[in-house]
């Protein structure tokens, strides 16, 4: 981070995925003039092979080909949130699902909300372009798959013909999923894990992450950088689940429980 005299921090910046491999990378963030200084080149590109944790120091560190030093690991990665937090040897109460969508042909504008129905576990609404986009619930079995599937589709059909019957003439014209991180009791898990003293998680988001996810980063970034918990995200620690005090969030994920 910035005044840190020349020092690199590094963090989990996201995953991506090239031929069904998931790669972590990590960003360097450092003073420009510090940089310079150093003699080390700016900005971002590092990518970890691994993520595992030093047992001297208990502090999780990137690695590939050559250690990335960090003050602070942030793993904030989705789907995939689980099989990092097992890289730096920390445990997780949390499955990866699919979640599925798809998007009609364009109509003439008729729907100005997004219609959720927590019964028939479909959300529809229009796009600005006149496209209808339809969801479901997550798939019921764990996978890290991303393709769409026919069953599924068949499902969303018929759960948003319940709703708008006069659609039944309409064509798909995509269908596509991602991957959900889903914890026991339907409530993100963000803070420090016990494990290591530098492996912070923002994960277990689910379905809604998107929705959340600015407010999220911003209080976890001021637990970083104070040292302090904020309230407003205390009771979504990691170590609720062995003390038994679970958050019950269903109704924050209409759709999909």
């Amino acid at each position: 981070s910035p005044g840190s005299g020349g020092r690199f921090q590094a963090c989990v910046r996201g995953l991506e995925v090239r031929s069904d491999r998931p790669r972590l990378c990590a960003v360097r963030r450092c003073d420009g003039a510090a940089t310079a200084a150093a003699g080390e080149p700016d900005g971002a590109g590092v990518e970890a092979g691994a993520a595992d944790s030093d047992a001297e120091s208990r502090r999780a560190v990137l690695r590939q080909q050559q250690e990335v030093a960090a003050g602070t690991v942030v793993n904030a990665t989705a789907g995939w949130a689980s099989t990092i937090c097992k890289m730096a040897g920390v445990s997780m109460p949390i499955v990866t699902h699919p979640l599925q969508a798809c998007v009609t042909e364009p109509l003439k504008p008729f729907l100005d909300a997004v219609i959720v129905s927590a019964s028939l576990h479909v959300y529809v609404n229009q796009t600005g372009r006149g496209e209808l986009v339809i969801g479901s619930e997550i798939d019921p079995y764990q996978s890290y798959s991303m393709k769409g599937t026919l069953p599924t589709l068949e499902q969303m059909a018929s759960s948003a013909l319940e709703l708008f019957p006069q659609l039944h003439n309409i064509r798909v014209l995509r269908q596509w999923a991602g991957i959900c991180d889903m914890t026991p009791d339907f409530a993100p898990i963000i803070g420090l894990c016990e494990e290591l003293d530098n492996f912070h998680v923002d994960i277990g988001w689910g379905t809604y992450g998107f929705k959340a996810a600015p407010a999220a980063g911003r209080y976890l970034a001021e637990w970083i950088a104070t040292g302090k918990v904020p309230d407003i995200i205390a009771a979504f620690s990691p170590e609720r689940f062995r003390r038994r005090r679970l958050v019950g969030e269903k109704a924050a994920a209409a759709v999909s429980h």
